[in-house]
């Protein structure tokens, strides 16, 4: 009974943040109450997933150019249940989420205010989610708790062995993830590597690193022993670092610098986004001068290294959630500080009515609003009858130890159908056409392996394609749209002899 008296604040912020997450998971397709089909990038992990099943392993037999983590996360998801179990692990990530918000909000000012800085923060999700079950929101609660851990120390000289260890456990994740998403543990591991080099700290230092080394150690070595026994850590190597230090490089083709620039601008240029960077600057003069200045470092780096690739997909945009929070609770701060509590109580009455009516309601009101007919219809699979029509003529008509091939990026036919798929990839757009290299192995590899069934996805009928089915003896057995050959969704069949 003491424990919960001392630790109420916590038990209740905990409850409602589960409570937001179950509310606000109804976005993503496999939701227990949605039932959809999984989006394009979640359907690629998924796959990934389903041929680890199989014994197969990320990167060598199933290619995709993110990390490890995020195919472990999606493996691990099948083991509570097939389609839907990952969803729980997104879950527990959006709980944890929500509650750091709120956490990092309260090392600046009271829980009224943080609770409003905290949906404010997580006002950005409903734009940025696009779905779920990308590496960005398996990064959120790592950068949050590196965030919180930080600022405690800078601003409370809280520190110990074990936080400094889970930040490390934290940072090794979100390189397992996605190693652009870094950015907090860069500025904030060299501002304290400064301070306390100047301060002729060097067994803290010491200490510090040594600790922090061994969080990372935790997370990587075991991944690393797996992938170096099963053979594939130079395809990990290949598939996650250099290929995709070439996609974020002039020479593939995107990343242009005036794609970077005007992608830079597409996350600068949010609301919430811009008061947090604003509130930032404008505490640059105020008691915790280091710290701010860090922080606007920390902000203007963060979407610096999002945007390296050139692009501006929106999911991109879920690591600015945990980045905003603090500099949005310092507005909190300032009005709290107030000695006038009419003024302090007016001032801040308009600053919540105006987050609340402008930033925050929107979104949840639209969640809100779908939920009585997402849950009325919770025991229906929502698939369109071009998803279904194809994925039930392949399980009518191959086993399980059959392979098939999917020409384009539509991952939901593996996975719905429950077949593994043929050649090395699973999908071969737009990476092939970045690296015209890759689409020569993937049709030399289909040339060797002639997989039973090839799906052809609308707007990818190419000569490429076709002069393979023709020299192979594939014949149609459906389209989607019979009169626009390019136009449709086409399922081609291999006839023996």
């Amino acid at each position: 009974m003491e424990y919960l008296k001392k630790n109420k604040e916590n038990i209740f912020s905990i409850l409602a943040s589960a409570l937001l997450a179950f509310i606000f998971s109804t976005e993503s397709p496999i939701h227990p109450w949605v039932n959809g089909v999984i989006l394009t990038d979640s359907s690629v992990f998924k796959t990934v997933a389903l041929m680890m099943d199989h014994g197969y392993m990320p990167y060598k037999d199933s290619f995709d150019h993110k990390g490890p983590f995020l195919y472990i996360v999606n493996w691990l998801g099948n083991r509570i249940s097939e389609y839907r179990g990952v969803w729980v692990i997104e879950f527990l990530v959006l709980t944890l989420s929500f509650f750091m918000l709120y956490k990092t909000a309260r090392l600046a000012c009271g829980i009224l205010a943080s609770i409003m800085t905290s949906l404010t923060a997580a006002s950005l999700m409903f734009p940025y989610f696009e779905g779920g079950n990308f590496t960005e929101e398996y990064a959120i609660p790592m950068i949050a708790i590196g965030l919180y851990i930080f600022i405690d120390y800078i601003l409370n000289d809280r520190v110990s062995k074990k936080r400094f260890t889970l930040s490390g456990i934290c940072c090794g994740i979100v390189l397992m993830l996605r190693p652009n998403m870094i950015s907090v543990w860069i500025v904030y591991c060299v501002l304290i590597a400064a301070l306390l080099i100047s301060k002729k700290e060097f067994k803290k230092l010491a200490g510090f690193t040594l600790w922090f080394s061994a969080g990372i150690g935790i997370v990587i070595i075991p991944i690393a022993v797996w992938l170096i026994l099963n053979n594939d850590l130079t395809s990990c190597i290949q598939d996650y670092i250099l290929i995709n230090m070439r996609y974020s490089s002039a020479e593939g083709g995107r990343a242009k610098f005036s794609a970077q620039w005007n992608s830079f601008f597409v996350f600068f240029n949010s609301t919430v986004y811009l008061i947090a960077f604003f509130s930032a600057v404008f505490h640059v003069k105020s008691k915790d001068k280091l710290l701010n200045i860090s922080y606007v470092v920390y902000l203007v780096l963060t979407i610096t290294l999002m945007v390296m690739s050139g692009m501006s997909y929106g999911h991109y945009g879920m690591i600015l959630v945990p980045a905003v929070v603090y500099p949005l609770s310092l507005v909190f701060a300032d009005i709290e500080a107030i000695k006038e509590p009419g003024t302090s109580k007016t001032i801040m009455l308009l600053i919540s009515l105006y987050l609340l009516t402008v930033v925050i309601s929107p979104g949840w009101i639209k969640v809100f609003s779908g939920l009585p007919e997402k849950y009325e219809n919770k025991d229906e699979l929502v698939v369109d009858d071009v998803t279904k029509n194809i994925t039930d003529y392949i399980q009518d008509h191959t086993d399980e130890t059959e392979r098939i091939s999917v020409y384009g990026n539509w991952g939901a036919i593996y996975v719905l159908s429950h077949r593994m798929h043929a050649t090395r990839y699973s999908y071969v757009f737009p990476i092939g056409t970045v690296m015209p290299e890759i689409m020569e192995e993937y049709m030399e590899s289909l040339q060797k392996e002639l997989p039973v069934i090839i799906v052809v996805q609308a707007g990818r009928y190419d000569d490429n394609i076709q002069t393979f089915l023709n020299e192979n003896n594939y014949q149609l057995e459906y389209s989607s749209n019979p009169d626009k050959s390019y136009y449709s969704n086409m399922l081609f069949v291999r006839e023996q002899g």
